[in-house]
């Protein structure tokens, strides 16, 4: 029998159910009992263990859907990249009692609402749960964004969001290559666009050298994009460095944290670039 400080102990049940069903279904070992994930958060879940693929995995044992502790939760998570996945459990018939906000901020931010029955089986209701450190990205609206480019991006920030954060990186590096080559040839084709002409195939040659010549080579009063500026052209430079990098898995949650922070920050800065870089050509009217 666990022992369970805070718990209400008709609850007890259910939460042994829960550790058994998350041992069986999700693959992680036995959990700790209403102990700190993290220094820097205060809220304490009812179960939690570290999952093999060092996400924290987190369950918090309800009877009733007030969402007060969980709405601070999950936001402190977000902010200090803490890669929790959260399970709200509930008795099994208990589904029907969640109001309509629980559900919204449920479904909102990743976090899984699942059904036990004891000894050991669970329902997800909603979707399986999310990391929260992937959650805490940025909100970019998508209408702000050319026609031609939303479902490209979208595609890209869900793909980050829903916990392939170097994949998303690439798709939006990919977005950001595929618009510098097709500013070049268009400058190419304008004339006088371009100081001195290139010896190599647009389509083709490497990412950075095309960087490096549109930014020594470019008259931006030629091709009327005064924004084409050799500041802008350093920031996708930077950009290179992180081009082809593969996912690697990684050995702690402390390596884990640190590693979807800064895959957040060049999310977010990719995405920044791209918005500048096509309000910058947008007098080229490429398509």
């Amino acid at each position: 029998m666990n022992t369970y400080r805070v718990l209400p102990s008709h609850l007890h049940g259910i939460a042994d159910a829960t550790a058994l069903y998350l041992a069986n279904h999700v693959g992680v070992p036995v959990p700790k009992i209403e102990l700190e994930i993290n220094p820097e958060i205060d809220f304490r879940p009812t179960l939690h263990s570290i999952a093999r693929d060092k996400h924290i995995i987190c369950a918090e044992i309800v009877d009733s859907f007030i969402m007060h502790n969980i709405e601070q939760f999950v936001p402190a998570c977000k902010n200090h990249s803490i890669p929790v996945k959260l399970y709200i459990a509930v008795a099994k018939g208990q589904f029907q009692q969640i109001d309509l906000h629980a559900l919204k901020f449920a479904k909102e931010n990743g976090v899984a609402i699942v059904e036990i029955s004891p000894p050991n089986h669970g329902t997800i209701i909603t979707s399986p749960p999310l990391s929260l450190s992937l959650g805490g990205l940025r909100v970019f609206r998508i209408s702000d964004f050319p026609t031609r480019y939303r479902e490209n991006v979208q595609k890209a920030i869900e793909t980050f969001r829903q916990g392939n954060p170097v994949k998303g990186c690439s798709e939006i590096y990919d977005e950001i290559e595929s618009l510098t080559r097709r500013v070049g040839l268009k400058c190419a084709a304008i004339a006088k666009g371009l100081i001195n002409s290139p010896n190599f195939d647009w389509n083709t040659e490497n990412w950075a050298n095309i960087i490096e010549f549109l930014k020594n080579h470019l008259d931006v009063r030629a091709v009327h994009c005064p924004n084409l500026k050799k500041q802008l052209f350093s920031r996708i430079a930077g950009l290179t460095e992180y081009r082809n990098e593969s996912g690697h898995k990684v050995r702690s949650t402390t390596k884990l944290i640190l590693r979807d922070r800064q895959l957040r920050t060049r999310f977010e800065s990719a995405m920044d670039v791209l918005v500048d870089l096509i309000k910058a050509s947008a007098p080229l009217k490429l398509r």
